[in-house]
């Protein structure tokens, strides 16, 4: 009976008691689901069983879909950023290296065509398109 189960708890997740029983797909392999730090259908706290890493994902208005999903390492934004528009196509991504963005960052618009990438480096924009409403990782604490 559980076997069947783990689909449906795995798509809804509302219910993050069960989620986290369940093994749900929300956190990436490694990471379990901080159910106490969690709200259902807004945001999700998934964390490395040394605590050392974390990831942030806030879900669209309708509590289904990904809208953004931020890696921590050590409490600072660390590693990729994704943000999607709803219906799931990506809006933005990028990387953090020591709470700052890093690199190549590109944004897209609804129809898929990319409309800005830009080079950042220490958390400065230093050369091609600003990517308009950069990540608020850099502003979110690690509970």
């Amino acid at each position: 009976m559980r076997r069947h189960l783990l689909p449906l708890v795995a798509i809804a997740c509302l219910d993050l008691m069960a989620c986290q029983r369940a093994g749900s797909g929300v956190c990436p392999e490694g990471m379990s689901l901080d159910a106490k730090q969690s709200k259902p259908g807004q945001f999700t706290w998934c964390r490395s069983r040394d605590r050392k890493r974390a990831q942030y994902i806030e879900f669209q208005p309708s509590g289904k879909e990904k809208r953004q999903v931020c890696a921590f390492r050590e409490g600072r934004a660390e590693g990729s950023f994704t943000a999607w528009f709803p219906g799931g196509k990506v809006w933005i991504e990028g990387q953090f290296a020591e709470g700052r963005p890093q690199g190549r960052w590109s944004q897209w618009d609804k129809a898929g065509l990319r409309v800005a990438e830009g080079e950042y480096r220490d958390g400065r924009f230093v050369a091609g398109a600003p990517v308009a409403g950069t990540a608020p990782c850099d502003k979110l604490k690690v509970p």
